[in-house]
């Protein structure tokens, strides 16, 4: 599956709305793919966190929900 895509159905699960996949890229030598995510925001979309995935595109890594509404500034109640 396609790494943005297999991050754009997780995030819809375990995330929100408000957050959606940026362009994918495929690190040669850790054989990962990185999807950054991003975060509207009244003040524009903000970076939150990156997701990585395996060359067959498996998530190894994403950080919470909790971590990338911090980072955006935005508490999960408000976020609900």
């Amino acid at each position: 599956m396609d790494p943005v895509s297999r991050v754009r159905d997780y995030l819809l699960d375990n995330v929100g709305h408000l957050t959606y996949p940026g362009q994918a890229s495929f690190n040669v030598a850790a054989q990962r793919w990185f999807v950054p995510v991003y975060c509207r925001a009244a003040r524009g979309a903000v970076v939150v966190g990156d997701v990585e995935l395996d060359p067959q595109g498996h998530i190894v890594f994403a950080p919470s929900r909790e971590e990338m509404l911090a980072r955006a500034g935005v508490t999960a109640a408000s976020a609900s």
